[in-house]
């Protein structure tokens, strides 16, 4: 099941924010790359390109304007969600759908790439994306009947990916699809003695490396 949750996208402007960044209308920012991406991303390698070495490489050196952002994202839009304290990830996830190429190298769920059982995926889309260029998720653990979240810019996707298998088809648009992902563990489900790491960054699901606590009012 995917639900939408609306926030205002001039308030929590994370796409003015990116295209900056980038210098570029992120559905176009294909046209920005210097390199040819001919071949299908892989598991572990769909992080890779440019654009994510950009991205990651700007957060390591500070990014106190996103960073600030996604805080007051996770209070103001995210915490309602939740009736307990929970662990929130650190950091977005940022993801880069290239046209005829995919934004993750297989379908899957997150507890095959070891994220902890009770997490909660979000998905926060940075251009309007549609059936090839979005996120295909089954509707029911193991039914395997896939249908595409509608990405809407201003409109916040929740869904338990840590269960529901998902995935990309090639993206057939001839535009790129940009997004931010996080995850949520409520604090009741969390067992630090049983985390695992993530397989892109090798960092440990636990609070201190992968996640930050966060403290209902």
């Amino acid at each position: 099941m995917i639900t939408y949750i609306p926030f205002d996208e001039k308030y929590f402007n994370f796409v003015q924010l990116i295209e900056s960044f980038f210098n570029q209308e992120l559905s176009i920012l294909h046209l920005n790359s210097w390199k040819e991406y001919n071949k299908l991303f892989e598991v572990g390698h769909d992080s890779s390109t440019e654009f994510h070495t950009s991205f990651y490489s700007q957060y390591k050196r500070g990014w106190p304007s996103l960073e600030d952002m996604y805080l007051k994202f996770i209070k103001e839009v995210v915490s309602v969600r939740f009736d307990e304290d929970f662990l929130f990830q650190k950091f977005p996830t940022f993801r880069i759908m290239l046209p005829n190429n995919v934004a993750v190298g297989a379908f899957h769920n997150d507890a095959e790439f070891g994220h902890p059982e009770g997490e909660v995926n979000f998905i926060i889309p940075l251009t309007n994306s549609d059936e090839t260029a979005s996120v295909w998720v089954e509707s029911k653990e193991g039914k395997k009947d896939f249908t595409p979240i509608k990405l809407r810019v201003g409109w916040l996707a929740q869904f338990n990916g840590n269960k529901l298998t998902h995935g990309n088809k090639v993206n057939l648009t001839g535009k790129t699809r940009v997004s931010m992902d996080f995850r949520i563990l409520p604090l009741s489900k969390y067992n630090e003695d049983q985390a695992k790491e993530s397989i892109t960054r090798k960092t440990k699901f636990v609070q201190g490396e992968y996640y930050r606590h966060f403290t209902k009012a």
